[in-house]
C-alpha cells in the first residue's frame, strides 16, 4: 500500500507560523533554500515575505524552520 501526502490545510499553516508574521526571519526551506527578510502575510497556501524592498511568495508546506533574524542580518533568498 502506497501513501499519498495530503495536502496541509492552509488554515493549520496560518495557526502555525502566525508568530513571525511583521518579523524580521530566517527560513529555511525544505527545496535546500534560505531566506531572511520580513514576513508580510499569507495569501491562500503562500507565505508572503519583503527582500530587499521586493515581495516574495513560498509555498507554506515548503517551510522548514524559522528563526528571527538581526536588524544588521543581510537580506536574500538563495
Amino acid at each position: 500500500m502506497e501513501m499519498t501526502e495530503i495536502p496541509l490545510n492552509p488554515r493549520h499553516l496560518r495557526d502555525r507560523f502566525q508568530e513571525w508574521v511583521g518579523k524580521k526571519v530566517i527560513v529555511g526551506l525544505t527545496t535546500f533554500h534560505y531566506l531572511c527578510g520580513t514576513w508580510k502575510a499569507f495569501d491562500g497556501y503562500h507565505a508572503i515575505f519583503e527582500i530587499g524592498g521586493k515581495e516574495q511568495r513560498v509555498l507554506m508546506h515548503e517551510i522548514d524552520n524559522v528563526a528571527l533574524a538581526s536588524e544588521a542580518q543581510a537580506e536574500y533568498f538563495k
